[in-house]
Order: structure tokens, then C-alpha cells, then sequence
């Protein structure tokens, strides 16, 4: 008998398995493939490997252009896409070593429910007093003549030769970071977006500034446009859709991710599935059966690797006994494309739907030093609160967008004013000037 049994091996789920074997119980996690789950297989990682060599391709041209560097560029883009596996056999060795060094134990095979205390796999019954639900997404297929033409986001991170053109169906962000990289590469990239504009709900004129940038490095985007079928043209593919044809040499599905539940069998233990696939829980990730919470992609909801690791605490916190509620009201959204965008907080069109005027100020990497060194653009927004003229959003277009959001989140989190922002000391010269700079010259 466990104390826990932890199904999946992702970032929530070997993190909750952490967690739980930290504070002295007797855990077993089950994993079907390979542990770090998508994020690091066929996700996260390996996308932001082949992005960074990405964007050192892009600076590389740029200082050639400049006459900095000659005869630079050249690259080989078999051993880009072949060399990430290096990286990610070392995260995933890490892994496997933490957990063997916390008394974890882990189980290789597909786990399912024979009722709510237990789960079989590879012809084995194992007990627990709590079970965590941590399988994961796979990627959606829209069904439409011809969707078995496209590959998917996991077939296109194998790719190891560069299609002439790529044809991206959906423009969230799996297919707005899939285009940058392969762009970058010298690839055509046409990206084919349902809805009328990319990164809804994200403030516009930074979303603009994204799509504008995109743009200008050679990426079409065609939104409001529906795919209605895929046909094989000899070697070519032609993408019928609403505005017209798109020829391609690949065709890529990225039209978003949906709940991982296959072979669970959880009616077995009393659970049912919502009608979008995914299992419901509480504010405590507790679904209605007392001992089983879920975490990560498999709820719905923010399907973020940093979600997963937030609700795996959460989890094993109300677990040990304690009642913690789970609160993703600032919750950093991050989207790696070249240029990079990042997000926390509301946007200042959020905050007028819920009645908060706002000031909008920004600052411009032209104005910084570091950025000037660097040779990078973009911008960064800080949404205001006017009655309080408290921090309550950020959103960042350019170089290391991503890394500069972890401070912008915990100003959001702890209501930074302005005047707060007016007493802090920010290393000079450096990116996160920009922060500062940006809410102390708001004016209101």
C-alpha cells in the first residue's frame, strides 16, 4: 500500500511525486513513455532548443549585414533538429535521478483505474490511500478531408531536412513558435488562423507588435480564414481553405491540445470525463471522488508546464492535510517566437470589461542601453491601475521577454505602485530597466 500513486510522468506529475516522497510518503509514479511528460520530449524543450539556435541564426545574419562578421551563416539543419535529443536524455537522466534519490518509485507502463484505491499496470495491482491524475495532452486533429496529410507539432520537431515551404494550421502558440524557428531556418511559413486575430485577450497593440514583427521577418499569417481540406499534389500539398489555396511541401497541425485520458479507465473508479474531455476538480484539484485529485493539462485550463508545477504543490499540500486553495490569478504567459512575447496580470481592454480604468505606459528598447548593445527591438507595456496606480498587468514584446516576466509577475502579485517601483534599484545596464522605466514615466 502508498500513501500516493501519481499517474504521468510530467512536470506536475513527477513534481507532485517529489513533493510527496519529501514529506516521507510512500509514492510510486507510473509513466507510459518517457518521464518529463510533452514539455520535455516533444514540447518545451525541444522547441526552445531549436529556437535558440533560431535566433542566434537571425543575429548572426543581422552582424553580417552590418559587415560585423563574413562569410558567417552556414548552418546544418539535421544536426540542429538531431542534436536537441542531447539535451533533453540529460534533463530527462536528472530526472530519473531525483526521483530515485527521493525514494520514488517508478513505474514504466500504462496505468488504469480498477477502482478508486487502485490502479493495475503490466498485469500488477498497486494501492494508495490518494491518487494523483497527471496524464497530460496530446494534439488535437481537426477533422477535415485530408487531416492525415498533416503532421503534428511532435512529427515536426523529428523533421531532420527543411521543407521549402511549410504551411501551419493554427496561430496559437505551438504554431506561432513552430513558424519563428523554421522561418529562421529559410523555410516559407503561411500560418492559417480560424479566429480573427492572434493572442486574443493579450493587449492589442503589443499582439500588433508581435504580428507586425512576424510579418516584417517574411511569416504570412492568414486569419479569419477556416481550412476546409488538404489534398496531395505529387511531392506538394494544397491546403484549401476560405481564402483561397495554399501550396506547401508540409503541411503542420497545431490547432491546440486536448486532455490525455486514453486507456485511464476512470469510470472504474467512480470519475466521468467533462464533454471537452478533461476531468473536473475543485478549487483543492480534488475531483469528486475524495482520495483522486488531477493536475496539469488534463483539467483544462491554463495548460502550462508552470501551471502543472503550481497545482502538483497544491495537490500534495491538501494531500498532507493542509487546505490550500489553488490560485492562478497571476499566471505568466509566455510565448517564444522571434521576437519573444510575454504576459502576466490583466490587459487594459480585460480591465475595462470589469469597470478598472486604466494607464497604459511604455517603454521602447530603443531606449536602452542594454538593448541598443544587444541590437534587439520590441517594447514593454505596463498596464496601471489610475485610482490605485498599481501594477496589475504587464506584457513584453522582444529579447528575453520571457525571463524579465518573473519580475513583472511578482510586481502584479504583491500590487507594486508606482512609487514602489520608484524606490527600487535596477541593475544598469540591463533589460529590466524597462520594467522600471516604463511605470515610473506612466502618467496619470
Amino acid at each position: 500500500m502508498y500513501d500516493l500513486i501519481v499517474i504521468g510522468g510530467g512536470p506536475g506529475g513527477y513534481s507532485a511525486a517529489l513533493s510527496a516522497a519529501k514529506a516521507g510518503k510512500k509514492v510510486c509514479l507510473f509513466e507510459k513513455e518517457n518521464l518529463g511528460g510533452t514539455c520535455l520530449n516533444v514540447g518545451c524543450i525541444p522547441t526552445k532548443y531549436i529556437l535558440d539556435r533560431a535566433t542566434a541564426l537571425e543575429k548572426i545574419r543581422h552582424m553580417t549585414g552590418e559587415g560585423m562578421l563574413r562569410n558567417a551563416g552556414e548552418f546544418s539543419f539535421k544536426k540542429i533538429m538531431t542534436s536537441k535529443a542531447g539535451a533533453i536524455n540529460k534533463l530527462i537522466s536528472g530526472i530519473a535521478g531525483m526521483l530515485k534519490a527521493s525514494g520514488v518509485e517508478v513505474v514504466t507502463g500504462l496505468a488504469s483505474f480498477k477502482n478508486a484505491n487502485t490502479v493495475t499496470c503490466n498485469g500488477t495491482d498497486y494501492e494508495a490511500k490518494n491518487i494523483i491524475i497527471a496524464t497530460g495532452s496530446t494534439p488535437i486533429r481537426i477533422p477535415f478531408p485530408g487531416n492525415e496529410l498533416c503532421i503534428d507539432s511532435t512529427a515536426a520537431l523529428a523533421l531532420t531536412k527543411l521543407p521549402r515551404k511549410i504551411c501551419i494550421i493554427g496561430g496559437g502558440v505551438i504554431g506561432l513558435e513552430l513558424g519563428s524557428a523554421f522561418r529562421a531556418f529559410g523555410a516559407e511559413i503561411v500560418i492559417v488562423e480560424l479566429m480573427g486575430s492572434l493572442l486574443r485577450g493579450e493587449e492589442k497593440a503589443a499582439s500588433d507588435m508581435l504580428v507586425r514583427s512576424l510579418e516584417g521577418r517574411g511569416i504570412e499569417i492568414k486569419c479569419s480564414t477556416k481550412v476546409e481540406s488538404v489534398e496531395k499534389n505529387g511531392a506538394a500539398f494544397t491546403v484549401h481553405t476560405s481564402a483561397g489555396d495554399v501550396t506547401a511541401d508540409c503541411v503542420i497541425s497545431a490547432a491546440g491540445r486536448r486532455a490525455n485520458t486514453e486507456g485511464l479507465c476512470v469510470e472504474n473508479a467512480g470519475l466521468s470525463l467533462e464533454k471537452n474531455g478533461t476531468i473536473a476538480v475543485n478549487e483543492y484539484l480534488q475531483t469528486k471522488v475524495e482520495n483522486i485529485y488531477a493536475i496539469g493539462d488534463v483539467i483544462g485550463g491554463y495548460m502550462l508546464a508552470h501551471a502543472a508545477y503550481t497545482e502538483a504543490e497544491v495537490a500534495v499540500d491538501n494531500i498532507l492535510g493542509e487546505k490550500v486553495a489553488l490560485n492562478h490569478s497571476i499566471m505568466p504567459r509566455c510565448v517564444y517566437t522571434i521576437p519573444a512575447f510575454a504576459a502576466v496580470g490583466i490587459s487594459s481592454q480585460t480591465a475595462a470589461d470589469k469597470g478598472i480604468e486604466t494607464v497604459v505606459a511604455r517603454f521602447d528598447y530603443r531606449g536602452n542601453g542594454m538593448a541598443v548593445a544587444e541590437g534587439e527591438q520590441g517594447c514593454v507595456f505596463a498596464i496601471m491601475e489610475k485610482a490605485t496606480k498599481k501594477c496589475i498587468g504587464f506584457t513584453l514584446v522582444g529579447a528575453q521577454a520571457p525571463e524579465m516576466i518573473t519580475a513583472a509577475s511578482i510586481a502584479v502579485e504583491r500590487g507594486y505602485t508606482q512609487e514602489d517601483w520608484r524606490k527600487l534599484t535596477v541593475a544598469h545596464p540591463s533589460l529590466s530597466e524597462m520594467l522600471r522605466e516604463a511605470v515610473v514615466n506612466a502618467r496619470f
